[in-house]
């Protein structure tokens, strides 16, 4: 009788971390507003309602840091909230924030099952996405590029490169632990490099290298011949990925040859990003309340694009010391959790796959980014408990025999 009511109490988790993984894979489209990954993220909060679970007390400063960061955005807009589009772009950020907290609360009783249920979801929709930016690139299909540069069924280019480098660190992380197929893997990963290459995104070009680059020195930090072997096999693959795009595509050659510079033409000048940075410091000393959403496009021809900047400017001073501390506090709690665990692998991985779109976020608007959100919640969801392991131990039971996938059962959903 007990077995039978424990079953039932688990139907409601299964349910919900169903309908999660399901709005995972749907994130590589995003071009409608609402997109129907919206409504699925809202479902699976909507029915943790009926899942009782614990929540650790790392979740209540996550919430506390986020609310304070949106109340901080709605408090500096509201004097302009009834001109066009500022209410619509609240409600933007308040939803991503939303989907956040969702996923630190969701994954927050995660065991290496679910967390490698969710890499193998989120693997899968990145590639799917890489596939149509390819596509969309090689034969010029307005829909699925922006200004010749692969972008997929998602709103931009820097977004949805944004989105496939944390699909390739998961790549080398099942890798490295012997999770699913290798063979399946490494057509993943070079999909993936090439899905980022036709996005032409500086920014992601340079994270994807500075995380792939470091996460693999980090899983092979005993052995230097095994990094040396690794980084060099890696850039032979973007390499001849690089070398075959070029010979096979002009219009590639061409884009990569204009792309391939440390300031385009709108980046340098008193008007460009860069100086947008340096005039930007002395409005954040005059406004320490912000100056509101869109507010700063009447001063400015293009947004700050840098997520620090832009919390302290557009949203005041409260936002951007609060956005500060949840980026330090990400990084404490990521080495707390790493040393809990034993030196659990994935407790670096999950780290490095919220780095990644976060050194995008550097340049670009990465506010509204839907994945940003999903992989810090992710990060401050991440239990150590459920991944406590000793260095001395057997590798651990997450750990599949290579050339064996995991099979994806209700039991990864638990």
């Amino acid at each position: 009788m007990q077995a039978e009511v424990g079953r039932w109490r688990l139907y409601p988790t299964t349910v919900r971390n169903a309908v999660f993984l399901i709005a995972v894979l749907a994130m590589n489209y995003t071009l409608s507003r609402p997109s129907p990954v919206d409504f699925l993220f809202m479902l699976a909060l909507a029915l943790s309602v009926f899942v009782w679970q614990k929540v650790r007390l790392t979740f209540f400063v996550f919430f506390t840091l986020l609310v304070l960061w949106t109340v901080s955005f709605w408090i500096a807009s509201i004097p302009f909230i009834g001109e066009p589009e500022v209410g619509q772009e609240a409600f933007k950020k308040t939803f991503v924030v939303v989907l956040g907290i969702s996923a630190a609360y969701i994954s927050n009783d995660w065991g290496p099952r679910q967390l490698h249920a969710f890499m193998g979801v989120y693997i899968v929709s990145t590639v799917i996405a890489a596939c149509l930016g390819i596509v969309g690139f090689a034969l010029g299909i307005d829909a699925l590029t922006w200004d010749g540069r692969g972008k997929g069924f998602i709103d931009d280019p820097n977004m949805y490169s944004s989105f496939l480098l944390p699909g390739l660190i998961m790549c080398l992380y099942m890798l490295h632990e012997r999770i699913g197929r290798a063979a399946l893997l490494g057509p993943a990963i070079a999909i993936l490099v090439l899905g980022i290459l036709v996005s032409f995104s500086r920014a992601a070009i340079t994270a994807t290298l500075i995380c792939s680059i470091g996460y693999i020195v980090f899983l092979n930090r005993g052995h230097l011949g095994r990094v040396l072997a690794y980084g060099t096999a890696l850039v032979v693959l973007a390499g001849m990925i690089l070398t075959a795009a070029l010979v096979s595509s002009p219009e590639f050659a061409e884009k990569f040859t204009q792309r391939a510079t440390l300031a385009e033409s709108y980046d340098s000048g008193r008007e460009g990003r860069y100086g947008r940075y340096v005039r930007s410091i002395p409005l954040i000393l005059e406004n320490p309340a912000g100056l509101g959403i869109l507010q700063l496009d009447k001063i400015f021809e293009e947004p700050i694009h840098n997520i620090f900047l832009s919390s302290f400017l557009n949203y005041g001073w409260l936002a951007g010391f609060s956005f500060l501390a949840l980026f330090i506090s990400s990084v404490l709690l990521s080495l707390a959790n790493y040393r809990t665990t034993g030196h659990h692998p994935a407790a670096v991985a999950v780290f490095i796959c919220f780095l990644g779109p976060l050194l995008c976020a550097l340049l670009h608007e990465g506010e509204h980014w839907r994945h940003f959100w999903l992989l810090l919640g992710i990060l401050w969801g991440f239990n150590p408990a459920r991944f406590q392991r000793t260095q001395a131990a057997s590798p651990p039971p997450a750990r599949v025999a290579r050339g064996r996938p995991p099979r994806l059962s209700l039991a990864d959903l638990r």
